[in-house]
């Protein structure tokens, strides 16, 4: 185990937050990584909540551990996107692809942990503003399509 504030905040072994790949992050993946100490994450990049739902219950039979949920912004279908997350039990949720003040106050309010993926200090700064826990700080290594400006990691996280 390695402790730190982030083992701490979310009750996993390992400071890693597992990526929430389009299409790609459902439950089989999360599970292996939320069953090896650090934090799965399952994507709702499709817009599908049934699917959603689906994976969640899927993930509830492959692990015990903490896992989380990304709402990817700019793909969001259903307005009651948050009301779904809350209603599932999640309790740790990413935010991505959009304003972080869309969502943060319904989600702290009914008690998660937010965390958002910020691509410029600019978005850093904004998120920090918008009362979330934590930050994903991801360069353009990670699609890039966050951000007109492709700036790596290796700049960008000691910018931030």
């Amino acid at each position: 185990m390695i402790q730190t504030r982030i083992t701490d905040m979310l009750g996993i072994r390992y400071p890693i937050i597992q990526a929430p790949m389009g299409w790609i992050a459902r439950s089989a993946l999360a599970s292996a990584v939320s069953n090896a100490g650090g934090m799965g994450i399952i994507e709702t990049s499709s817009g599908d909540l049934p699917a959603v739902r689906e994976e969640i219950q899927k993930m509830r039979g492959l692990t015990d551990k903490p896992f989380g949920v990304n709402i990817a912004q700019a793909y969001v279908r259903d307005p009651d996107i948050v009301s779904f997350v809350v209603d599932q039990g999640v309790k740790f949720v990413t935010t991505s692809a959009g304003d972080p003040n869309r969502y943060c106050a319904a989600l702290k309010e009914a008690g998660l942990t937010v965390f958002h993926v910020v691509p410029s200090l600019a978005a850093a700064i904004k998120a920090i503003e918008a009362g979330v826990d934590g930050l994903v700080v991801e360069g353009g290594e990670g699609g890039g399509f966050k951000s007109s400006r492709e700036v790596s990691t290796m700049v960008l996280l000691p910018l931030v």
